[in-house]
């Protein structure tokens, strides 16, 4: 959703859509993937332009440079959907190539205390983690799970009341701690939230506070973790985009950043889905320097990718065009397989999402194993974003997406920056083997 006034140029999406699609995305199950080949010795695609990725703005320094940080301390944070369990089960979580797992969803209910309805299913993960070493926290919010923070945060019996439920979870269940995924403080998200612009984010940072607090008084509570799910830029103020977050680095052990949905049906033009670089702050490197700048330490920072993509028909062929941007049809197109008529129950829209799982594009015949485009689409890799895209010149359809190629400039650029690693969205999208997740594993090297 398009909530403040954004730079045109050149992505013209919302710097913060949520992922209100993800959920469509993963309405029914998925089958089991094919084998594919190991990461070693595969050829790039024949159509790629190579290019180092794109520096952060120069007006955009950091003050320092960031402090240094072990790279056996890094982390890649997975987030597991309940609702897919079928494809997916537990046991089939590859737990020795994640250091989180982000149990997706709990929700708060009207009464601000948090519910899930598949306790089965968070009992085998944490067996299963905990036995691998790997840390299981529960995440509670999402697009649709986020309408009553704003009034329990500004509540001190309804912060108590939810806090109760956090630590109820945690001591329940043997978790590692809490992700929030308010989404999201100040602003609207979804058009059944309440929110206070000019209150919610001292809210939070209070409910924060006290949730630390009562933690620590849990026998393992200095173990414990809070972690957030954060828009791509800085938490709003009062008084817009906050320049100062610091206080909130001090509770909470890290943040996720979102770094996807930058452009989509929402906009005007086609564009990346997640770019890595390019002219804006609206991008993978701008939002991990708008995080720093405002006070938030690299090594608490993980900045999120996506191991699906975003299709849009277009109004013209993109057969020739060495550019991302062009005008699009409003209705948005079928997706991959798994993708449905989904009704927003807040908005009352019926639409399809048009997302394609990273799988999909694999096992549909629209990539290969070495991430060559298959007739009739044609891939591009585009130098500004870093990001490549496929265009089909029969249907108009362009989707953007995140390959191995593009993932890897994304890690390279967190180790570089020290940052604490890198967050995903979400284990269901990848291949059986895992070929996405295979990639992230750089960062810990």
């Amino acid at each position: 959703m398009i909530m403040n006034a954004i730079p045109t140029k050149p992505y013209k999406g919302s710097p913060h859509q949520d992922n209100k699609e993800r959920k469509k995305e993963a309405i029914r199950d998925i089958s089991q993937e094919e084998s594919n080949r190991d990461l070693e010795g595969r050829q790039k695609p024949v159509d790629t332009v190579v290019a180092a990725p794109v520096p952060p703005r120069q007006d955009a320094a950091i003050a320092a440079p960031p402090p240094a940080i072990n790279r056996n301390e890094r982390m890649v944070v997975a987030y597991w959907t309940d609702w897919t369990s079928g494809a997916m089960p537990p046991e089939s979580i590859p737990y020795d190539k994640v250091t989180h797992i982000n149990y997706a969803f709990s929700v708060v209910g009207s009464d601000y205390r948090p519910v899930f309805q598949t306790n089965y299913l968070l009992n085998r993960v944490v067996r299963e983690a905990h036995a691998k070493g790997v840390k299981v926290l529960m995440s509670i919010g999402g697009w649709t799970g986020s309408q009553y923070f704003s009034p329990l945060s500004a509540s001190p019996s309804g912060r108590q009341t939810f806090i109760n439920g956090a630590l109820d979870f945690i001591k329940d269940f043997d978790l590692d701690g809490i992700d929030i995924d308010w989404e999201y403080p100040g602003r609207m998200g979804s058009a059944c939230n309440v929110y206070d612009t000019n209150n919610d984010t001292k809210n939070f940072l209070q409910l924060l506070k006290e949730l630390r607090a009562a933690m620590n008084q849990l026998p393992n509570g200095d173990r414990l973790q809070i972690s957030l799910a954060t828009r791509l830029l800085p938490f709003d103020g009062p008084e817009g985009q906050m320049k100062d977050v610091s206080e909130f680095a001090k509770v909470v052990n890290h943040i996720n950043v979102m770094a996807y949905d930058i452009n989509g049906s929402w906009g005007s033009v086609t564009g990346p889905n997640a770019p890595l670089g390019g002219s804006s702050d609206l991008t993978y490197a701008g939002g991990a320097q708008a995080w720093i700048n405002a006070g938030f330490p690299a090594a608490q920072i993980n900045m999120g990718v996506p191991f699906y993509g975003r299709s849009l028909t277009t109004q013209s062929d993109m057969t020739t065009s060495q550019s991302m941007e062009v005008p699009f049809l409003k209705s948005v197109p079928l997706g991959d397989s798994n993708d449905a008529l989904w009704t927003d129950p807040c908005e009352r829209d019926a639409a399809y999402s048009g997302v394609w799982k990273y799988k999909n594009l694999r096992e549909q015949g629209l990539i290969d194993q070495y991430g060559n485009a298959r007739a009739p689409w044609i891939r591009k890799f585009d130098r500004e974003s870093q990001t490549p895209w496929l265009f089909n010149p029969s249907t108009k359809q362009f989707i953007s997406y995140d390959d191995k190629e593009s993932l890897k400039l994304k890690v390279d650029y967190a180790k570089q920056q020290q940052l604490g690693g890198v967050m995903l969205w979400a284990l269901n999208q990848d291949t059986s083997d895992f070929e996405l997740l295979e990639v992230l594993q750089d960062v810990r090297r």
